[in-house]
């Protein structure tokens, strides 16, 4: 299996775990190192009379390591995964040592035992308790969806300028009482729009399409018995009405593949780091949408690298243009060239989207494959894509410096472009021409 660093740099969330790993990922600092296939082993000289002893399981991959760090990978294992990426062909010795292959051997007994074990049936539930649970918070819910229609139609009957004078508090009281409602989803969306007046000189056109997406869903929830079995979901889970784990893998199929991953992003969020993980199924030609937490600097709850191939399952969340999965096991196959029959271009995109529009109005962000496509300059300093046969084009998110970088990537080529499109703009994930590895942005 190969790695490089971009690779390695998207599975350490950490950053400071990163840089000091950078420090250790050169042969002087290790001795005892050795790799099989699937696992790679060393031991580096830390403050203490012995030296840490770590290994990667390089089929998930996981890390371990006698450190007493409380964050993983740490940067014992994140120097050991770089040091591999930037010298792939370390000394094969006979086998990996007992402390590595007692870990291996556990880790594959857990694995196992978790593949065939069945969810305990428990304590049954009370039927006639949980239906007036569902009741009550159901009443609560209507509630304070009356009071937030009637604060948006307040807003448009004063008109938008207006807002340009509210302070702060105007939105975070409206959003506090969307959670004491119990809707913590429009809470969310409450607390976003206070933000878009200072996203650029068109706010007020943003603004009123995000106030229109909100007033539709509140006439969707008002209907909601009238409505579909997928658009009852869908309006449920953009309310806040979440799907617990256990609930979702009971109640829907798995659906197996090889998936490989297309692009990432993560941001930060108080003291959680969230990522988005965009995958593509080989054979059943179908996108997953992996989103996950993380708290604390620790890892992720699923390793999933940029351009890695995974056999296994996923379980999308019902909707009414399901993207969202929850990953099964799921076992790495190494890295794998980009699926390039799977881009369309950019025409062809814009068509794709339009249908998924139709069929779930609230859609956000839409995973985009494209090809033949070059970054451009435009007038006003921001960048843009053009569809070299066409010669049509679409607005880029993203900073100077990344249009610099794909441009000089492409060196005027055209280029394969993931992303995400939301309508209005593309956000770039990962690019490449041909016979050159994708840039992760």
């Amino acid at each position: 299996m190969t790695w490089t660093e971009e690779q390695v740099r998207a599975l350490v969330t950490d950053a400071g775990t990163l840089k000091r790993g950078q420090e250790l990922a050169t042969p002087a600092k290790w001795s005892k190192l050795g790799q099989t296939p699937t696992a790679v082993w060393g031991e580096c000289a830390g403050s203490g009379s012995k030296p840490y002893q770590t290994g990667i399981d390089l089929l998930e991959p996981a890390f371990k390591c006698s450190c007493p760090s409380r964050v993983f990978p740490c940067k014992h294992g994140a120097g050991l995964l770089l040091l591999l990426a930037r010298q792939p062909q370390l000394p094969p010795p006979a086998g990996p040592p007992s402390w590595l292959a007692e870990w291996l051997s556990k880790r594959q007994t857990r694995q196992q035992g978790q593949a065939a074990k069945e969810t305990p049936p428990g304590e049954a539930p009370d039927p006639a308790a949980r239906q007036k649970r569902e009741a009550q918070r159901l009443e609560r819910m209507q509630r304070s969806a009356e009071e937030l229609e009637i604060w948006l139609l307040d807003i448009i009957r004063n008109g938008l300028a207006s807002l340009d004078k509210q302070p702060a508090a105007f939105w975070e009281q409206q959003a506090a009482r969307l959670v004491d409602g119990q809707l913590p989803g429009l809470a969310a969306v409450v607390r976003e729009l206070a933000g878009l007046r200072y996203v650029a000189a068109n706010w007020p056109e943003l603004l009123l399409a995000r106030l229109g997406e909100l007033y539709l869903l509140l006439g969707a929830f008002r209907n909601l018995p009238q409505l579909s079995e997928a658009a009852r979901q869908e309006v449920r889970q953009l309310l806040g009405v979440s799907i617990k784990k256990e609930e979702l893998l009971a109640q829907q199929p798995a659906v197996a593949d090889t998936w490989r991953v297309l692009g990432q992003i993560s941001w930060e969020e108080e003291r959680l780091t969230a990522r988005r993980t965009w995958l593509w199924g080989q054979t059943t030609q179908r996108y997953a949408l992996v989103l996950e937490f993380a708290f604390g600097g620790q890892p992720f709850a699923t390793a999933l690298v940029p351009e890695g191939s995974y056999a296994g399952s996923v379980v999308y969340y019902p909707g009414l243009q399901p993207l969202r999965a929850v990953p099964g096991p799921l076992t790495f196959q190494g890295i794998r060239a980009r699926v390039a029959q799977a881009a369309l271009p950019l025409p062809a995109l814009l068509e794709q989207y339009a249908a998924a529009l139709s069929r779930n109005p609230w859609l956000r962000e839409w995973p985009a494959q494209l090809r033949d496509v070059v970054p451009v300059l435009l007038p006003d300093e921001t960048w843009a894509v053009q569809h070299a046969p066409t010669g049509q084009q679409l607005r880029l998110q993203c900073t100077a410096l990344e249009g610099w970088q794909m441009l000089a990537v492409g060196g005027g080529q055209p280029l394969y472009l993931f992303g995400e499109w939301n309508g209005r703009s593309l956000r770039p994930l990962t690019y490449s021409v041909a016979s050159v590895p994708a840039v992760s942005c």
